[in-house]
């Protein structure tokens, strides 16, 4: 085994022969935690580690050090004892001799449910949910009640958890997991000190908790619990607010709040007898306060109503039933025969994302096409608000970085391509729109192993997506028509396929994104009524070396020239290309496919041409969609 900076293990390290130590993910306040892969069981992990050399580094008494290990290892009985979806499970714990320096070091450690999402603070707002009811009944219903379920398995086992806050409550995608039992206490537990069982965090802490550790019973949780709900409404706890106290809401406006304000109230009363009594009594009142939101509000009404004067004269209802049967009429005949040359398919609502979904069967593309079942539309309007434009597709002399074949000629068929890439509130809503599939932790939003995006600065403080409130948001309204970047190849492959159809293969990009008609004509090669394409060796030279003028920034000193996508210059075809200096990602292969490629796949990165891996992403990187006429036309039938 080797340490560095001061760590126990290093990547690499395994333990006992069935777990590989992957990556340090924190250090706490007795232990480290590692990320790590079991090989017998072909999973990831989370090993807890702590070590006797560590914590003389850290405590001088020994008792403390004893204290420690001691509480190490009521963490271990205490989580093995619970099995609940809501609870952190833990898989097995162990000790072990380290070698440094020739000399042995005991080390123990406990093996627990990997969680990869962030805390159940990533849920909550700084600032709170108040006034917003529809927001507080969302968060209750979607995350506080689980918790609450979590907290009812411990209660059932005759447990206290003692140190229940936002950060000790891990989130797996959309469900909250229990953590942290290090000071959990039981009546089939061993006590420790009390200087020991004096420890958690003060904002969450019950007074008898604190001033007397051996009178905490179960209501001391309710405290947290009522503590973690007057957060959620009213905003983060601040340093200055006194602990050990009864909190309550400031000038609550409505029924719903009210009630919440007695209920928060009720559950952190600095008198334990005086306190909600039970996480089921908890819970239930909650529910009757979420009724209130059904029950309209007691409004004031006079004695003695007028009546309305219109509605005392008979000639002037008949007379409104007249217009409005008339107008009906009218309508009916507009839509029915008004536009006889156009066809319309409805626009259907996009079905819930499946990464693993076949793109081969027929798409469900929203558009107006001509009544003609042969001819394409020239553009379609797709279900994400995209323009996709028609190509009629032709010959492409693909660059000799692009291929190692002699012959470089590619033929291109028919397609359709979105007209500029993918922005910052379409892609915003895609996420939205797959919440309960997605973890976001430390900036990174994924489905279960795919990494699909990474959040937060990407240059010169620009920072266009962030999550907040449990939703996805575009940071700035003026950054909602900006080309999304930092987005992996896996994250825009799952984006296209989520409205049935597929990036564009690196062949149809070439021809489609980079066929502009000065530089065509500057070249000397090509007829601009022809379908065939110059050495696109030549092109993409071009391309690169062209500062583009025109694709200035209109505001002056934004980083990289980076423009919303309706700024961009049109080519010939009417597709807006990103300035030099971004690109787009695109589908490895000259043809097109149609069924979306495995997750080993390169993807290719134009219009450079280099080869990627599919998790990797940039800052200069965007993407489009692509979708086969032939499928459009048997959609549109």
């Amino acid at each position: 085994m080797s340490t560095s900076q001061g760590k126990i293990f290093s990547s690499g390290d395994i333990i006992q022969d069935k777990w590989v130590i992957l990556e340090f993910i924190d250090k706490g306040a007795f232990g480290e935690v590692y990320r790590a892969h079991q090989l017998n069981l072909q999973r990831d992990v989370a090993i807890k580690v702590v070590s006797q050399d560590w914590l003389k580094s850290t405590l001088e008494d020994e008792e403390e050090i004893d204290i420690a290990l001691q509480r190490f290892r009521r963490e271990v009985h205490a989580m093995a004892r619970i099995r609940h979806s809501n609870v952190l499970q833990v898989f097995d714990n162990g000790s072990m001799e380290i070698k440094k320096n020739g000399n042995g070091h005991p080390v123990e450690f406990i093996v627990l449910e990997y969680i990869p999402g962030d805390t159940l603070r990533f849920t909550m707002s700084e600032e709170g949910f108040y006034p917003e009811q529809d927001l507080t009944k969302e968060w209750l219903e979607n995350y506080y009640f689980q918790v609450l379920e979590g907290v009812k398995a411990i209660h059932a086992l005759d447990m206290v958890h003692r140190d229940l806050k936002p950060e000790n409550v891990l989130m797996d995608g959309q469900t909250p997991k229990i953590a942290d039992f290090g000071l959990a206490r039981s009546s089939r537990l061993k006590p420790v000190t009390q200087s020991m069982d004096a420890k958690g965090t003060a904002h969450y802490m019950s007074p008898e908790h604190f001033f007397d550790f051996r009178k905490a019973d179960h209501r001391a949780d309710i405290y947290s619990l009522g503590k973690i709900l007057f957060e959620a409404i009213a905003g983060k706890i601040g340093e200055g607010t006194l602990p050990f106290k009864t909190v309550t809401l400031q000038n609550p406006e409505t029924r719903f709040f009210e009630a919440l304000d007695r209920i928060i109230q009720n559950a952190t009363a600095e008198k334990k007898e005086e306190r909600t009594d039970s996480v089921d009594k908890l819970h239930k009142v909650l529910l009757d306060a979420i009724d209130t939101l059904t029950k309209p509000e007691r409004i004031r009404v006079s004695e003695k109503p007028t009546s309305s004067s219109f509605l005392l004269k008979p000639k002037w209802i008949w007379s409104g039933i007249a217009i409005a049967v008339i107008s009906v009429v009218t309508m009916t005949y507009w839509h029915l025969f008004g536009e006889p040359e156009k066809a319309h398919i409805s626009i259907k609502s996009p079905v819930t994302f499946n990464k693993n979904v076949s793109t081969s069967d027929p798409p469900e593309i929203s558009a107006v096409v001509p009544s003609s079942k042969t001819a394409p539309a020239q553009s379609i309007l797709a279900e994400d608000g995209a323009t996709l434009q028609f190509i009629s597709g032709g010959e492409v002399t693909l660059p000799e970085n692009l291929t190692d074949e002699t012959e470089r000629v590619r033929t291109v068929d028919p397609f359709y391509i979105d007209v500029a890439p993918v922005t910052n509130h379409q892609y915003v809503q895609f996420l939205n729109q797959n919440l309960s599939t997605l973890t976001v932790a430390r900036g990174v939003v994924r489905i279960d192993n795919e990494i699909w995006l990474l959040l937060g600065e990407i240059f010169g403080g620009y920072n266009p997506i962030v999550f907040r409130k449990g939703k996805f948001r575009v940071s700035n309204a003026g950054y909602a028509s900006f080309p999304v970047l930092r987005v992996t190849a896996n994250g825009a492959a799952a984006y296209t396929r989520f409205y049935n159809r597929r990036l564009p293969t690196y062949a149809e990009w070439l021809y489609a994104v980079t066929k502009d008609e000065s530089a065509v004509m500057e070249s000397g090669q090509h007829d601009v009524e022809s379908n065939e394409m110059p050495d696109m060796g030549k092109m993409h030279a071009m391309m690169l070396e062209n500062q583009t003028k025109t694709n200035k920034p209109a505001t002056e000193g934004f980083a990289k020239g980076l423009l919303p996508v309706s700024a961009y210059r049109e080519n010939r075809y009417g597709i807006r290309a990103m300035d030099s200096g971004f690109g787009e990602w695109s589908l490895p292969g000259a043809s097109a496919i149609f069924e979306a490629p495995s997750t080993d796949t390169d993807y290719m990165l134009m219009p450079t041409g280099v080869t990627r891996q599919p998790w990797e992403a940039f800052e200069e990187i965007g993407f489009r969609s692509a979708q086969n006429v032939e499928r459009t036309l048997m959609r549109a039938r």
